[in-house]
């Protein structure tokens, strides 16, 4: 049996005829006849009688009609899905994201993805970017959006926008609208990441080799983005995105300090092992991030 026979079995229910059936088909009566004799062969059961000119269906005939509807209809839906599948409109992405990119990337990211493919499923898993690049090492991951290594080699990376950290303060900081002295920036303590973190480790690198004291810290958190209100509250210094500080400027008081020597580039983006093992709707994703932020240093 084929599926076009029952496809054939299904417009003869709906017409009542053997010739409209037909012609709605493309294909000739004694065509559409043998379709029906080869049903009724397989199942043993007549299927169709006459009535006048035109023809009704058996017990039999009803009962395939229904299980034939399911049939095609099951397929109809599975070809639908498998060709949304191909082109990235439906399918599931493990998505690592870090905490600033979760913030200020994300929303307007997923926001697109879902109006361009609403039958995608995103599992998200923010957090630092060395712990996504070994989730990701591992295929735990299947594209990072976080900031991207100097010299990041190992993994395919697509670079977004540039989001430099810099130094901050609350706006009525003593050293707020100065470019302080190591003597100046040595009298206030800190509030700053874990020593793992990579914006801290290059900030502690900076001060040393301009002969600069390292920082006094006196807070320490694994996150700063739901610590600014501390910053702006405190005379404690900081180190933050510039992206998120300007963003945030009407909601939190903080400032930046201007001191070059501590203004730390960094390049958000998009990582990954190679476009060909990226899932079609992951590489959907990258696509609608590239748009978003097209970017041309």
């Amino acid at each position: 049996m084929e599926l076009k026979d029952l496809r054939y079995l299904l417009a003869i229910r709906d017409t009542g005829h053997l010739g409209r059936a037909a012609i709605s088909l493309g294909i000739t009566q004694p065509a559409l006849t043998k379709c029906i004799q080869r049903l009724e062969k397989i199942y043993s059961a007549k299927l169709l009688l006459k009535a006048g000119r035109g023809i009704y269906l058996t017990e039999a005939g009803l009962l395939l009609c229904d299980r034939a509807q399911k049939i095609v209809h099951a397929l109809e839906v599975t070809q639908r899905d498998m060709s949304s599948l191909a082109d990235g409109n439906a399918g599931y992405i493990r998505l690592g994201a870090a905490a600033s990119a979760a913030e200020f990337m994300l929303p307007k990211l997923t926001g697109q993805l879902l109006h361009a493919a609403p039958s995608v499923q995103l599992e998200i898993k923010v957090g630092l970017n060395d712990l996504l690049q070994s989730a990701l090492r591992e295929k735990q991951l299947d594209i990072i959006l976080g900031f991207l290594p100097e010299n990041g080699e190992e993994f395919i990376s697509i670079p977004l926008l540039d989001d430099p950290v810099v130094l901050v303060a609350s706006k009525d900081h003593p050293l707020a609208g100065i470019h302080p002295t190591a003597e100046q920036l040595n009298q206030y303590s800190w509030l700053l990441p874990s020593r793992g973190v990579a914006t801290r480790q290059w900030l502690e690198h900076r001060l040393l080799g301009a002969g600069y004291p390292l920082p006094r810290v006196q807070i320490e958190a694994n996150t700063l983005a739901s610590l600014r209100m501390v910053i702006a509250e405190t005379h404690l210094l900081s180190f933050l995105s510039r992206r998120v500080l300007k963003e945030q400027q009407s909601a939190v008081a903080l400032v930046e300090i201007p001191l070059p020597l501590l203004v730390m580039p960094r390049t958000f983006g998009l990582q990954f092992h190679s476009w060909s093992e990226l899932t079609p709707a992951a590489r959907k994703l990258a696509s609608i991030a590239g748009k978003i932020w097209d970017y041309q240093r």
